[in-house]
């Protein structure tokens, strides 16, 4: 048998269970059949690779809780959530991780204050030595499509608890005295079981507060939701997310005791997320920077829309799984968008030429003339012409007079 050195490797590692053995005989075992001309099991085994090392990523580190931290009985499957007595409408959905998102991507200060709070939750005996409890209520804020949901989820998956998910907007209800007697059952259950309880749209109390109608009803609703937000430190962890936090009250900030400010992902971790997005293509880091730095300003959300059109147009169009392929997919896509208000992004939904003479001259930018070549497709001394050529200054001007 062809290759079988390099299959009894792959046995071997795969019985002791050394991963990085395991990997390294299984990339040896790529590089041979490419060698040998075999691309399409070459390729295999790269889609392989990369979904292993996605996976990875993916999977979050797990986190010993203390049970002087989440009181309670186990919740399980069998558990039906509240209802709302008038409607029968559930007050809350579980999550139990079977189903659980990607790990989120952050930059290092977003994940830095992350991972500090799964510090505080896997070493409440360290902070009680010094008389101080860990957090047990994260308010975590910022625009849309940035990450907070996903980050809840991860915090749940990692503590390895289930995750009570309520959207605010879901309890309000037309009922006199319902609004608050939902919130009162939604935290009765949430405090029976052993759980991470997620708030979503937490300003929708807020925007209610707006209505003059029911002035009573409404003050009523808002002190019952803060004194519940206080008892619920006894029992366990919880955590609001909302898109619109200038909306929410002073006394609201109060019951976080930390504010998590998620806003647009910045360069490195754009790039991390495009290469998670594009896969299984695999893009190479010269062409990761320059999406990473045409789409400056794009939520997470954003790249992955974006993202998935590239690879309907890469699928479609025919084009090559590289570089040039999807740089040539990704202005395609740009120019089928509405008017676009970044200007590189700009740029290259118009002319991607003026776009390469952009990045050449971009001293911010800083990518070598060799890797933009590989990048775009466009050959080295086209390249350096296009930077002589400086034909990003007509486009840039026209922009400047509209």
């Amino acid at each position: 048998m062809e290759h079988f050195a390099v299959v009894q490797s792959i046995i071997r590692a795969a019985m002791s269970g050394d991963r990085g053995a395991l990997t390294k005989q299984v990339s040896r075992l790529r590089e041979r059949l490419e060698k040998d001309g075999a691309a399409k099991d070459a390729a295999t085994l790269e889609r392989l690779l990369a979904s292993v090392e996605e996976a990875r990523e993916m999977a979050p580190s797990r986190v010993e809780t203390s049970r002087i931290q989440v009181r309670g009985e186990k919740l399980t499957p069998e558990i039906h959530p509240p209802i709302d007595r008038e409607t029968g409408a559930r007050l809350c959905m579980i999550d139990f991780g079977e189903n659980a998102p990607a790990a989120p991507i952050h930059g290092a200060a977003v994940q830095g204050a992350v991972d500090g709070l799964l510090q505080e939750w896997g070493n409440a005996a360290a902070l009680q030595s010094v008389g101080v409890a860990p957090t047990r209520s994260v308010l975590i804020y910022g625009p849309p499509g940035s990450g907070k949901t996903v980050t809840a989820h991860y915090i749940a998956q990692s503590l390895r608890l289930p995750l009570i998910t309520a959207r605010i907007d879901g309890l309000i209800s037309s009922f006199l005295g319902t609004t608050a007697r939902n919130i009162a059952n939604l935290f009765d259950f949430a405090n029976r079981y052993a759980c991470v309880l997620l708030l979503d749209e937490f300003d929708a109390l807020a925007k209610l507060r707006d209505d003059q109608q029911e002035v009573g009803e409404i003050k009523r609703v808002v002190n019952t939701l803060l004194q519940n937000l206080d008892l619920r430190r006894e029992h366990g962890i919880t955590i609001a997310i909302t898109n619109h936090d200038r909306l929410l009250d002073p006394a609201v900030w109060r019951r976080f005791e930390t504010h998590l400010y998620i806003g647009e992902p910045e360069v490195g971790a754009r790039e991390q997320l495009i290469a998670r997005f594009l896969r299984p293509v695999r893009a190479e880091a010269p062409i990761l920077r320059i999406f990473a730095y045409c789409l400056t300003g794009s939520s997470g959300a954003d790249l992955e829309r974006l993202c998935s059109a590239v690879k309907r147009n890469l699928a479609l169009a025919g084009e090559t799984h590289d570089g040039p392929g999807l740089f040539r997919s990704l202005s395609a896509v740009l120019s089928r968008a509405p008017d676009h208000t970044h200007l590189p992004k700009k740029i290259l939904a118009l002319d991607p030429e003026a776009f390469v003479s952009l990045i050449t001259s971009d001293v911010d930018f800083a990518m070598k003339q060799a890797d933009i070549s590989e990048a775009t497709g466009y050959g080295q001394s086209k390249v350096s012409e296009l930077k002589k050529a400086k034909r990003h200054l007509a486009l840039m001007e026209q922009s400047d007079a509209q």
